[in-house]
C-alpha cells in the first residue's frame, strides 16, 4: 500500500511539472498540440510577417513557348527514404529524386514540397532541369514566409537576354536563371513567372544548388529601387561571372556552352538508372551500369585538374579547359588517337555534313555547313588534335579532347 501511494506520489509530481512547462490556453488562445515527428523537420521556414497580403495576379493569357507537362502527386504522401546509400525523395510510391549521400538537401526538398503542398508539379528544362514549380489544385500556392534560400523576382521587369552566348531569365536586379544555349527554356521560366505571378525563385543545395524552383509570396510594398550607377556595377559583376556561357571563338562570337567547373565538386552517382559523371545539377556524362568506368573517368577528370566542360553541336562533341586552354597531358590510362588539326575540311554526307581529315575518315558529324565551319574554327582555335575516350564502350564512356604536347 505504501507503494502504490508513493507511486501515484510521483505520477502526480510528474504531472505536474508538464503542466507547468506547457499552462493550460488563455481565453481566446488555442491549446498547443505536439506535431507529429516528420522523417525530417521541414526547417527554413520564416513566419511571414504580412499573412494577410494578396499574391500578385498572373496573366492567365500569357503565351508559352512550350506545352506545359504537369505530373500529378499527394503532396501528403511526400517523404524521404534511405536506399542503397541514397536518399530518395518519394511521392507515394513515386521516386521525384536522387540526392546521394546528401541528408541536408532532402532535408531541405522535403520542407520545400511541405510548403507548396503542390498537387501537380512541371519541369523547365531539357535535358537539364533548370527551374521547376508546381501548383496547388491549378493555381500557385500562397507561401505565407520566406523559404529557406530564395531570391525577389520583379514580375514588372522580368525578362530573357542574351549573356555572353548564354540565355538568361533576369529583372532589373539580377540575373535569376541561366538556361544556357536553349533559348525557349528561358523564355518558357519567364512565362510561366507571369502567367502565374511567381514572384520568387528558391534553391536547394548550398553552395551548389541542386534544384531551383519558382514560387508565389505575399508582398506587402514595392521593393526601393537602388541607385543605378550600383546596380549597373552589380549587374556587369554577374554577367561577368556567370558560370554557363557560350565559347567565345574570334569571328564568330559565343558557340556552343562552357560549363565552369571545380573538378573537386564533380562526383559519381546514380541517375535514372545509370551511373554518371556529375557537376552539381549537371550530368557531364552517362556510363549505364558501369560504375567503374565512371570513376575511372572522375579520376582523370581531378587528375588533369579540369576548370571547364565545353559542349558544341547537333552531335554533342565535348571537350575540357583549363583556364581557357586545351589539355595537353593526358594520363596514360585514357586511350587515344591522333587527327590533322590542319587538314580539316566540311564536306556534304548522305544529305548532311561532316568534318572530315584532309580527303579522308570523318571525324566530326554536322547538321549543316555553317555547323561544320564553325566546329572546324573551334578545333583550330585550341589546337586539338587527339580524341581522348574513358571507358570501353562508346555509349558508356568519357570523350574529350586534347592537344599534343609540345
Amino acid at each position: 500500500m505504501v507503494r502504490f501511494k508513493l507511486a501515484v506520489l510521483g505520477l502526480v509530481g510528474i504531472a505536474g511539472t508538464l503542466f507547468a512547462q506547457f499552462p493550460p490556453p488563455s481565453q481566446g488562445q488555442q491549446p498547443v498540440q505536439a506535431p507529429a515527428p516528420p522523417q525530417f523537420l521541414p526547417t527554413g521556414i520564416l513566419p511571414s510577417q504580412a499573412p494577410e497580403n494578396n499574391l500578385t495576379p498572373g496573366d492567365p493569357t500569357v503565351q508559352l513557348p512550350l506545352k506545359e507537362s504537369f505530373f500529378k502527386l499527394d503532396p501528403v504522401t511526400i517523404s524521404v527514404r534511405r536506399q542503397n546509400e541514397s536518399w530518395m525523395l518519394y511521392a507515394g510510391p513515386l521516386a521525384l529524386r536522387d540526392l546521394g549521400n546528401r541528408p541536408s538537401d532532402a532535408e531541405d526538398m522535403l520542407a520545400m514540397f511541405r510548403a507548396l503542398k503542390p498537387t501537380e508539379w512541371a519541369i523547365i528544362g531539357t535535358p537539364r532541369a533548370v527551374v521547376e514549380y508546381g501548383l496547388t489544385n491549378g493555381k500557385p500556392f500562397a507561401v505565407m514566409g520566406t523559404m529557406k534560400l530564395s531570391q525577389p523576382l520583379d514580375l514588372k521587369s522580368v525578362r530573357v537576354e542574351n549573356v555572353r552566348g548564354a540565355w538568361v531569365v533576369r529583372d532589373d536586379e539580377n540575373i535569376h536563371l541561366n538556361c544556357g544555349s536553349t533559348r525557349a527554356d528561358a523564355e518558357q521560366a519567364a512565362g510561366v513567372c507571369r502567367k502565374y505571378g511567381f514572384n520568387r525563385i528558391g534553391y536547394v543545395g548550398h553552395p551548389q544548388p541542386v534544384m531551383a524552383y519558382l514560387y508565389a509570396a505575399p508582398v506587402s510594398t514595392a521593393p526601393a529601387k537602388p541607385n543605378a550607377a550600383i546596380a549597373a556595377v552589380a549587374a556587369s559583376a554577374q554577367e561577368q561571372n556567370l558560370g554557363r556561357t557560350g565559347i567565345p571563338v574570334p569571328g564568330l562570337g559565343f558557340v556552343g556552352e562552357r560549363l565552369v567547373i571545380d573538378a573537386r565538386k564533380v562526383e559519381v552517382r546514380k541517375d535514372r538508372g545509370d551511373w554518371v559523371l556529375a557537376h552539381g545539377p549537371d550530368v557531364l556524362t552517362r556510363f549505364g551500369a558501369s560504375e567503374w568506368s565512371a570513376r575511372d573517368a572522375l579520376k582523370v577528370v581531378q587528375d588533369c585538374r579540369f576548370t571547364e566542360f565545353c559542349r558544341f553541336g547537333t552531335a554533342g562533341v565535348t571537350f575540357f579547359l583549363i583556364n581557357g586552354q586545351a589539355p595537353t597531358k593526358v594520363p596514360f590510362s585514357v586511350q587515344g588517337s591522333k587527327f590533322a588539326n590542319a587538314t580539316l575540311t566540311v564536306r556534304p554526307m548522305e544529305g548532311k555534313y561532316g568534318v572530315f581529315e584532309g580527303g579522308g575518315r570523318m571525324l566530326f558529324p554536322a547538321g549543316t555547313k555553317e555547323e561544320g565551319e564553325q566546329l572546324v574554327k573551334l578545333l583550330q582555335m585550341f589546337q586539338f588534335d587527339q580524341f581522348c575516350q574513358v571507358g570501353l564502350s562508346p555509349r558508356a564512356s568519357l570523350k574529350f579532347l586534347a592537344k599534343s604536347g609540345r
